[in-house]
């Protein structure tokens, strides 16, 4: 429906602004740091929009595997965020019950939770996960 500019070149094109021509006029540093987080959450909305579904899809099926779902055609947009909502629920009951408590099933989990720490840091940080990850 909506062709161009999209959501994430209006973003990119109001980042780009204030760290270009805000940020070096600025020299309050209160003000100035106040500036450089907006343009780090511009930032992260830019790689949310960017990646997020694709993070959400691989989270999808990484949970369907840990709770034994079948798998299907993963739903899209807000019906996928609440599908992988309803299954982080379901694995967090299942963490109580102690169905990941022991291997080889603990180490899945730890597989999962390491999987989507990393994607998680890769829209908030990605220089910070690069330092971190291995290899």
């Amino acid at each position: 429906m909506f062709d161009h500019p999209t959501a994430a070149e209006l973003i990119a094109a109001a980042r780009e602004h204030i760290e270009q021509h805000v940020l070096p006029a600025l020299a309050e540093p209160r003000l100035r740091f106040q500036t450089l987080v907006a343009a780090n959450v511009l930032a992260i909305a830019e790689r949310e929009l960017a990646h997020g579904e694709l993070a959400l899809v691989a989270a999808w099926v990484r949970l369907g595997i840990l709770l034994n779902q079948q798998a299907t055609t993963p739903p899209a947009g807000a019906a996928l965020r609440a599908a992988v909502h309803e299954q982080e629920q379901a694995l967090c009951a299942a963490i109580r019950a102690g169905d990941f408590d022991a291997a080889p099933r603990q180490a899945q989990l730890l597989a999962h939770l390491r999987a989507t720490a990393a994607a998680e840091l890769a829209a908030a940080n990605p220089r910070y996960l690069a330092r971190v990850q291995p290899g």
